[in-house]
């Protein structure tokens, strides 16, 4: 029951009832990672959504001259990889464990199978997945906004 309130607790899941969070509690396994143990690399083939049950897990960037950047530091109950569900373009980044952590695991044939015959489950889902990206664009959209006017106020002082 556990891991179904963690479910429930996320965006992506946040409108399921109670026996369809079950049924995609049933395709998911748990995962065990040591303090900076890798769990995925950027460019890697990504297949799998995460959800964080226990511990910490840092997202990093490499830039173009190799210099890693740690992008979001998350924690038990916050989620990532959830664009893997959807499409398989390489992951964005690299997820390590922050610290010694256990994660519920995802796999995109499982969910795609599971999704397949419940249509009450996918839209659901492609519904509270438009509106977390959504979110997310409107959060870049914020920050891009804000690295150019800071990048404009550095040119005038030049």
């Amino acid at each position: 029951m556990e891991d179904i309130k963690l479910l429930k607790s996320i965006p992506l899941f946040k409108d399921f009832k109670v026996t369809e969070l079950m049924s995609v509690n049933m395709v998911a396994r748990s995962e065990t990672y040591q303090r900076d143990q890798i769990i995925f690399k950027e460019r890697a083939k990504g297949d799998s959504l995460y959800v964080i049950k226990k511990g910490k897990c840092r997202v990093i960037k490499t830039d173009s001259f190799g210099e890693e950047h740690v992008l979001a530091l998350l924690k038990a109950g916050e989620y990532f990889g959830e664009i893997s569900l959807v499409d398989r373009a390489p992951r964005s980044a690299t997820v390590a464990a922050q610290e010694d952590c256990e994660l519920l695991v995802i796999k995109r044939g499982d969910f795609k199978n599971l999704i397949a015959g419940n249509q009450d489950i996918e839209r659901k889902f492609y519904r509270s997945f438009s509106e977390v990206l959504c979110e997310r664009l409107r959060i870049t959209n914020e920050n891009l906004t804000f690295s150019h006017e800071i990048n404009k106020m550095l040119q005038e002082l030049d």
